[in-house]
């Protein structure tokens, strides 16, 4: 729970909450959810304008906090934490300056997946927040989720953080210590689309933009791995999204259609069934013959009835 001192300071800053600003919680059976739900109860009580949405699912994954303008928290404001939490929470994030706002404003409309990682105890975390968090409220399509290290360390690990503050961009291309503003806007101008991250295709595809998706792989003569990450992703909706994307792909380029549906197989062992399901349903509908003995090979399997079933609907659109 918050103490005393991290109290007051959230009660100070109850008069620059705007009546009817909505904290979302986004809950998950993550034994985490609970310790998250608490401070969010807390928080309704020091500030009588703030209004808490709850959210559950199971499929979610990870319990996150989703805070009025698009920022994603996932921890408990605690420390060093909160001053940046607050300025986030009341709308006083100062804006980007006008020569950075227009470098930014130049760089390709692509999306971005941005996570920095921090702990309440880093004196340095509150000034990369503070950097951070107006790049993703410039306008642009930039996702930034803000990931107490501490509380889930099993994220930072899996995406190789060693140290706080971290700032990470698309999975691939890391900051830590001092982050420069200037470098982050010059790698989204001209990184390759090619390594964007599953977020950032999600983001696309949330947005309806699988056609176009589609055409950035086809141009490229290159389908993009996080593609394939979403294909396998645990949740429905996020899979729905990457089917289209592979359908509109093989459309234009069968070729990559083809070499989507290989990248699934390499994965097929190692997926869950309702995964296992939607590669078999690619598989029938892009319609490639080659595909026909793997599929046979999974009836004959000790598999699980309803991935049998898609195996068989597959094959049967194939003959």
């Amino acid at each position: 729970m918050l103490t005393p001192a991290e109290e007051t300071q959230f009660r100070r800053a109850s008069r620059e909450v705007s009546p009817g600003t909505v904290l979302k919680l986004m809950a998950t059976p993550d034994g985490r959810s609970v310790e998250m739900a608490e401070f969010c109860e807390r928080l309704a009580a020091l500030l009588p304008q703030l209004t808490i949405a709850r959210e559950d699912d199971a499929e979610k994954g990870l319990p996150l906090i989703l805070l009025p303008n698009g920022l994603r928290y996932r921890g408990v404001p605690k420390g060093n934490e909160v001053p940046p939490f607050i300025q986030a929470l009341t709308g006083k994030i100062p804006p980007l300056s006008d020569r950075l706002r227009a470098r930014l404003d130049a760089a390709p409309e692509n999306p971005a997946e941005m996570d920095l990682f921090v702990t309440p105890e880093c004196t340095f975390c509150p000034g990369a927040a503070r950097r951070v968090m107006p790049l993703a409220l410039a306008g642009r399509r930039i996702r930034l989720t803000i990931t107490d290290a501490g509380l889930f360390p099993e994220i930072a690990q899996h995406q190789g953080v060693q140290s706080v503050p971290t700032l990470v961009l698309d999975r691939q291309f890391r900051w830590t210590g001092e982050i420069a503003i200037e470098e982050v806007i010059a790698l989204l101008a001209t990184r390759d689309p090619v390594s964007m991250g599953p977020g950032a295709l999600e983001i696309m595809l949330k947005e309806g933009a699988a056609r176009r998706l589609a055409r950035m792989m086809a141009d490229r003569n290159r389908v993009f791995p996080a593609l394939i990450e979403l294909l396998c992703h645990e949740q429905w909706p996020v899979r729905l999204g990457a089917m289209v994307a592979v359908e509109e792909l093989n459309a234009v380029a069968p070729d990559l259609g083809r070499k989507a549906i290989d990248a699934l197989w390499d994965r097929f062992e190692g997926v869950i069934d309702p995964v296992k399901g939607d590669i078999l349903f690619l598989c029938g509908e892009i319609g490639h013959a080659q595909y026909a003995p793997r599929i046979k090979a999974v009836l004959r399997s000790s598999m699980a009835a309803e991935v049998k079933e898609a195996a068989k609907e597959a094959l049967d659109k194939l003959e």
